[in-house]
């Protein structure tokens, strides 16, 4: 009878675990025996322990493993983890040689594995056909480090020539027969030959993770955020890689709501679902509880733990911790302010805060331009002296003022002095009120009576609120002529015009989608023009 107790209770725990990842990331069933087997072997090779032993360290193991699939319900165990685990419940459970048996065993299977790694030919040979496209193995390694994608069907990461007929596909799929079969030729040539450049975040993007939201193929964005939503819709923006300047000006920030005072009463419980619009909704109803004087749990528990794969966007994941530093700063930020209102400096902060916790594609990455009033003091010193020592969240954005009139040459020298004293070179200026006199007329008749126009985080370009920017480049070389340069440039527009198109952009207000269609901006910048004597 005892015996059959413990089986059962092996397999209620195996229940938890029911699949494990290899290391060639094929998924198979979970074999509890199998760590018996591999822990028995061990011990018998170190003469210490025995089978019942064996056995007794591998229910620790898969005690271990159950213990964090109860915690992060997505999780996937991985044979490498399990080994880690075997190890430390090993020392753990002192058969200290059984574990150095199991460590030098491991070790040595690893360099067998290594030695027995050959590479295909055939992929040799696509590798060697993607590098005579590089000048440099320099520009190569770009490329792989940050533009070439993983792809589960090659068990590999892309070359370049299948990072550009992926880029091409997506093309062909969304414009189909508005463009001949040699136009389509004609592009993917110029982008393999590197005469020209599309959207490089499109150029990572374009298929799975596009088709989900079009937003990845995006640069830049500008919002001037009135309502907590617009807050999450910066979140979402970052998380889908695009650079996202915004506006703290009193004219948009005093239209946030007055913070009730705290009443101790809860709101439902909000449970965090494992993809960016439930992060942007679940900040959303937490912010509005707060604002209403509500309390409320917030349950992380269906977020894929920090490492495992992130299958649309590509590399790993951040885990929980990033949102909870929000969700904890952000009621930090609010309490502090009950029966008031935000000031502009605390909505800097929080999406700064924003900023921070923002992964794309498993790299931490977020570009942030803050515009505030000439007046905003707190602003003008938000980065005075070791600010990243108290409030390190501002590094994440740049700053500038907004002068929406010629300053007098005093509110300037003043302006001017508070950005040489702060050792930070901010704030910048951003002149709103010479906009009419920037603009092409074309343009300007088109944003004339937009309010709080803004910036792209590069300063490259002015923006309405809810818009985004792209841009395609044409790379010059040293022997252009007129005729090279006009076909180049021909053909980035084509391209420009084609990006413009991807309007779908899933979770963002609709005003996005409407100026975006009204207004479809095509920059077609030239890169290495002091290469060529034209």
């Amino acid at each position: 009878m005892p015996k059959k107790i413990k089986k059962t209770k092996k397999n209620a725990m195996e229940n938890f675990i029911k699949k494990i990842q290899k290391r060639d990331k094929s998924i198979v069933s979970f074999d509890f025996e199998k760590i018996v087997t591999v822990i028995s072997k061990a011990m018998k090779a170190s003469n210490e322990g025995s089978e019942a032993e064996a056995r007794m360290v591998a229910h620790k193991v898969l005690a271990d493993l159950v213990r964090i699939s109860k915690k992060y319900k997505n999780f996937l165990p991985t044979v490498e983890g399990m080994q880690d685990t075997v190890e430390k419940e090993l020392i753990l459970s002192e058969y200290v040689n059984t574990a150095k048996a199991y460590i030098l065993y491991r070790a040595e299977r690893t360099k067998i594995r290594e030695q027995n790694a050959m590479v295909p030919i055939e992929i040799k040979e696509k590798i060697a056909e993607s590098s005579k496209y590089f000048a440099t193995s320099y520009q190569e390694f770009i490329f792989y480090q940050f533009y070439s994608r993983w792809r589960d069907e090659l068990g590999r990461r892309e070359t370049w020539v299948e990072a550009i007929d992926r880029f091409m596909d997506y093309m062909k799929e969304n414009m189909g027969s508005k463009l001949t079969n040699l136009e389509y030729e004609e592009v993917r040539e110029a982008i393999l030959n590197q005469e020209i450049c599309p959207s490089m975040r499109l150029l990572w993007s374009a298929g799975k993770a596009c088709r989900k939201t079009n937003v990845c193929s995006y640069n830049c964005a500008y919002i001037a955020p009135t309502t907590w939503r617009d807050l999450s819709e910066i979140m979402y923006v970052s998380m889908c890689g695009a650079g996202c300047g915004y506006s703290v000006e009193p004219e948009n920030v005093e239209k946030f709501p007055q913070i009730q005072k705290q009443t101790g009463k809860m709101a439902p419980k909000i449970v965090v679902e494992d993809d960016k619009v439930s992060w942007c909704k679940a900040f959303v109803s937490a912010c509005e509880a707060w604002e209403k004087g509500l309390d409320v749990e917030i349950d992380y528990s269906l977020v894929r733990p920090a490492g495992a794969k992130l299958e649309t966007m590509g590399g790993r994941a951040s885990g929980p911790g990033p949102l909870e530093e929000l969700m904890k700063f952000t009621k930090r930020k609010m309490l502090a302010k009950q029966g008031r209102r935000l000031t502009t400096l605390d909505l800097h902060d929080v999406i700064c805060q924003i900023g921070l916790i923002v992964v794309a594609g498993g790299v931490r990455r977020s570009a942030l331009i803050s515009l505030s009033a000439p007046d905003d003091y707190n602003m003008r010193d938000a980065k005075k002296g070791a600010f990243w020592q108290t409030e390190g969240q501002r590094s994440m954005a740049n700053n500038s003022a907004v002068y929406e009139v010629k300053p007098s040459a005093e509110e300037f020298l003043e302006e001017w002095t508070a950005l040489v004293t702060s050792h930070s070179g901010e704030r910048g200026i951003f002149n709103r009120g010479g906009l009419e006199a920037q603009l092409p007329k074309r343009r300007w008749e088109a944003v004339k009576n937009a309010k709080q126009i803004g910036m792209n985080p590069c300063g490259e370009i002015y923006l309405q609120s809810k818009q985004f920017c792209n841009l395609t480049s044409i790379v010059v070389r040293p022997k252009d002529t007129m005729e090279s340069l006009t076909r180049k440039m021909h053909l980035a527009t084509i391209v420009g015009t084609y990006q413009a198109t991807l309007t779908n952009f899933e979770y963002l207000s609709k005003e996005w989608k409407i100026n975006c269609e009204k207004e479809q901006l095509l920059g077609v910048s030239i890169t290495g023009y002091y290469d060529n004597k034209i």
